[in-house]
């Protein structure tokens, strides 16, 4: 069953909030709760969009390393097509194939190859497919997963051929069980993965109960061990690859290497979601196949690549340029052989890929169509400003938690802006009304006396910055919002700031106005960096357990 592995995770400890992965996030299978970013992973499709746009690179990608090589006799790198493009210009295709036997392996198989096969099987496809068109390729498994979730009327038309990572790795193995007289279970063969989608299609294979390929290890994590031994050594020839397959590395190169039929390309995440929908509206009929690619760029853009993508893009370019002329685009592997495997049926996926129903609201219908009426409602009556402060990318998907019951109204900081001025007006009128049996002075003594400290005790509050002055700083009165601009035009000096805001910005606030203090509610903890600058500007920073609803009320109760 999908949905076991993923090899995108979350860093949880030196996650704070940003909710930069949640506004990129093309399945919306990220929120920010209490703090920290929560992936579902029923929604992840491990595309690496949110590793890409961490500013704080706290999402990470789980692959193999080199250690996993003691599990078998004998192992085999298949290398990406783009990992070739990482390396400076002037260093050759053998020179990094020799860098990756040095490193450990005992031999090396180009995915390339696999793709010059792979290229042969597509073209037979298309010429005999009877079946809805555009047919879409199946070699970026982030489409494939973005398709299961999210456009799952397309899943019979992508096409039922496996990809070029799969074939090589089966022919990989073919060859050296021949050579070597070796069981293929002694045989380990390990994927140089550009991106984390191609890490979790090794663990849990899209149309197929099993794959030849063993393992992934992430480009990343063996980059700069080949760099250092490239070209070491007395191997010479170990590239087989013809410019044909080793364009297959780059956005554009599936086509050109295909050259039959209507062909689109498609590369950018947010720019393949804009093309399936024009698919899944019959827009698109007349194209026969669709290149598309999750990654900018295609593989060399992957989320695991450390090299720029148009930089590597030129490199892998320029690698086949200086191909023999007479050779570059004629296929390494044997034709005939290719069309006899393409016969027997070695290309085909041998399951169906099944949509994953990670946006279905219930179980059973009348109870989802409930919740789709309540979910259509409460989108209208939310801002729409899709800001993502709520800790969900869209108003939508937050209307969508509430009624799944993983959120609550009051996440939108506009809707508790709402609740709690209402609040606050109250709280305001009740304290400037003098109670019967109190004279003026007595009134004025009761907020004299309200020091920081007894406002701590009674609304258990901790401090985390500053906290010499709670005996002896008074609180002149009290302010809720979250928004900056408000507090600078609206809270009173020496006032103290109710509010959920975390970051450094809300120092400089409390220092512009004169602020007593600032309380973070709902037990957000604010960023290191918002510590330090309370403490040097002398602004005591708490915290509370309670949402600000709840602190403003235990507040004026210690006014009556």
């Amino acid at each position: 069953m999908p949905g076991k592995f993923h090899s995108v995770k979350l860093i949880e400890d030196e996650c704070e909030g940003c909710t930069n992965c949640i506004q990129n996030c093309p399945t919306e299978a990220i929120r920010v709760r209490d703090g920290k970013a929560q992936i579902f992973e029923e929604r992840c499709i491990d595309c690496g969009e949110c590793i890409r746009h961490c500013p704080n690179q706290v999402k990470t990608a789980v692959t193999d390393d080199l250690k996993a090589l003691g599990r078998f006799q004998y192992n085999v790198a298949i290398p990406a097509p783009a990992f070739f493009g990482q390396f400076d210009q002037g260093v050759t295709a053998d020179d990094i194939l020799a860098g990756l036997l040095n490193v450990g392996f005992d031999d090396v198989f180009e995915v390339a190859v696999g793709a010059e096969a792979v290229t042969l099987a597509i073209r037979r496809y298309i010429e005999g497919a009877a079946c809805r068109s555009p047919l879409i390729s199946s070699a970026c498994p982030a489409i494939v997963r973005l398709i299961q979730i999210r456009f799952p009327d397309l899943l019979d038309q992508i096409i039922p051929i496996h990809t070029p990572m799969d074939m090589a790795a089966r022919l990989a193995k073919r060859k050296v069980a021949d050579e070597r007289d070796l069981a293929l279970e002694d045989i380990g063969v390990f994927f140089v993965s550009p991106c984390p989608a191609k890490v979790t299609a090794v663990k849990e294979p899209l149309g197929t109960s099993e794959t030849d390929v063993d393992g992934a290890i992430g480009v990343g994590e063996i980059y700069g061990q080949v760099r250092s031994k490239t070209g070491r050594g007395e191997e010479k020839n170990l590239s087989r690859a013809s410019g044909l397959g080793a364009q297959w590395g780059f956005s554009g190169g599936e086509n050109q290497a295909i050259n039959s039929g209507v062909l689109l390309a498609v590369d950018g995440i947010q720019s393949a979601i804009s093309v399936l929908d024009g698919v899944e509206k019959g827009e698109l009929q007349s194209v026969d196949y669709i290149e598309c690619q999750a990654c900018i760029g295609g593989c060399v853009g992957g989320a695991l690549m450390v090299q720029n993508p148009f930089l590597a893009r030129s490199r892998v370019e320029r690698m086949v340029e200086q191909m023999d002329p007479g050779k570059r685009y004629e296929p390494s592997v044997d034709m005939a052989e290719a069309t006899q495997l393409f016969d027997r049926g070695e290309f085909d996926l041998t399951e169906p890929i099944l949509a994953r129903p990670a946006m279905r609201l219930d179980e059973d219908v009348n109870v989802a169509m409930d919740k789709m009426a309540r979910l259509d409602e409460l989108s209208e009556e939310l801002p729409g400003y899709d800001c993502g402060s709520c800790g969900a990318p869209t108003c939508r998907a937050l209307a969508e938690d509430i009624v799944q019951g993983l959120s609550v109204r009051t996440d939108c900081i506009f809707e508790l802006r709402e609740e709690v001025s209402t609040l606050a007006e109250q709280i305001s009128t009740i304290v400037q009304r003098r109670m019967p049996m109190m004279s003026t002075e007595e009134e004025r003594k009761v907020f004299d006396e309200l020091t920081l400290s007894h406002v701590a005790d009674e609304l258990e509050l901790w401090a985390v910055a500053f906290e010499d002055v709670l005996d002896s700083r008074v609180i002149r009165g009290a302010y809720c919002s979250d928004l900056l601009s408000d507090v600078m035009a609206n809270a009173g000096e020496g006032s103290l700031w109710i509010t959920i805001q975390t970051h450094q910005n809300i120092v400089a606030v409390a220092l512009m106005v004169s602020l007593g203090a600032i309380v973070v509610c709902g037990g957000r903890e604010p960023s290191p960096g918002t510590v330090v600058r309370a403490e040097e500007e002398n602004i005591p920073l708490l915290i509370a357990e309670d949402d600000s609803y709840t602190v403003a009320a235990k507040l004026h109760s210690l006014t009556m």
